[in-house]
């Protein structure tokens, strides 16, 4: 965890949301500089240079940006990703204990979910795109916590509304929440005003992020992907649509069956060298990453009680509109696009591995810890 910590902190490349929150000190949406070429993701529009990304994080980091100006310093992104980091551990771990699990097993469960997912790949590189995946985690664990333990919806629909100003993909997590109000025991009345008090937090982020795409590119529903300068492998995949059902097939064998890289000795050969394998920057199976979920498939569907089928529900909608996105996060550890569902995954397999059993057991305990370890060494050649 202290290693997680310290390379989000010393990692300096990609701060297009610094960047992007000293232009709105400066009252611009646009960027005041050059962010450099294909691969920094920049958006070329009548001239200027804007980011496609959700603004949500350029707000966040505003104020710290704002306030080393004042010293002549620049506030990097991984300052702050390593609060993020830990607020998710939490949360992660405020949840264990409410869905009854010891004090030693809900800490262990918390770092389970942070050195053994896809989500230690975003949390030790604080680069832009990096960055708003670990303040999404959070944001989706802090509702997920609020919603077990105050259910005070219209703070629930709050974080959501903010989800969606920074990943909209994974905004779809209000859709668990809004049958979990449909499916109350209550009167009609009440479930119609805790879902309207759900849903206008949202509404409103909607409202905002269209008044901010339309100030910027003339339209509403565009947040500049088409407008993109990206490789040309990249252009051609978004040339069959920025989401496609086409681009299922790609993205469902990165989520389940891409594998670590071989290392050669050369060219010719296909005897391998040390370290042996490598991480594949083109994504890895989400059960290399985090073999424990496939505890879930092991239950009988009738073993799935009606907040669990919600969350399959969620997790499974989400997953279509992920999976059927142009891009596959080039350059990444594991299949890192998995985090917009990945938080209510492990939630439930928290809920079901708890039905069956008190305690971790020692040897879904082992099975962690040696996926960590398999993590840690591919991640060396990832960072």
């Amino acid at each position: 965890m202290l290693f997680v910590i310290i390379f989000s902190l010393v990692a300096s490349s990609s701060q297009q949301f610094s960047y992007l929150a000293q232009a709105f000190i400066h009252g611009h949406l646009n960027f005041l500089h050059s962010i450099g070429g294909k691969g920094q993701d920049p958006v070329l529009y009548h001239g200027r240079i804007y980011w496609d990304e959700g603004p949500l994080p350029a707000i966040l980091l505003a104020p710290f940006v704002w306030f080393l100006n004042l010293f002549h310093l620049f506030f990097f992104q991984g300052y702050l990703q390593w609060v993020l980091t830990l607020g998710t551990t939490f949360f992660v771990y405020k949840l264990a204990r409410i869905l009854a699990f010891s004090q030693e097993d809900s800490f262990f469960l918390a770092l389970t979910f942070v050195l053994c997912s896809v989500f230690i790949g975003v949390a030790v590189v604080s680069s832009s795109w990096l960055f708003a995946q670990v303040l999404t985690t959070f944001l989706i664990f802090w509702s997920l916590y609020e919603f077990y333990a105050h259910k005070r919806w219209w703070l629930v629909g709050i974080i959501c509304g903010l989800i969606f100003l920074t990943r909209a993909t994974a905004a779809p997590i209000i859709v668990f929440f809004g049958l979990e109000i449909i499916s109350q025991r209550t009167l009609l009345n009440s479930r119609m005003k805790n879902l309207l008090v759900l849903l206008s937090p949202v509404a409103l982020a909607v409202m905002l992020q269209g008044l901010y795409n339309f100030v910027r590119f003339h339209n509403p529903f565009n947040g500049g992907y088409e407008f993109q300068l990206i490789g040309p492998e990249s252009a051609e995949a978004r040339s069959m649509g920025i989401f496609s059902i086409k681009h299922l097939p790609t993205n469902l064998y990165s989520l389940f069956f891409r594998a670590p890289v071989p290392v050669l000795k050369d060219s010719t050969s296909w005897s391998l060298k040390f370290p042996y394998i490598q991480n594949n920057i083109f994504g890895m199976s989400i059960f290399l990453n985090s073999p424990y979920l496939l505890f879930i498939f092991t239950n009988k569907w009738s073993k799935f009680d009606r907040r669990s089928r919600n969350l399959i529900a969620t997790i499974l909608i989400i997953a279509l509109i992920v999976l059927c996105y142009y891009g596959i996060g080039a350059e990444e550890f594991g299949y890192r696009y998995a985090l917009d569902f990945l938080p209510e995954a492990f939630l439930l397999f928290m809920i079901m591995y708890r039905k069956s059993h008190e305690k971790i057991t020692f040897g879904m305990k082992s099975l962690i810890i040696g996926s960590v370890i398999l993590n840690f060494y591919l991640l060396l050649s990832y960072i």
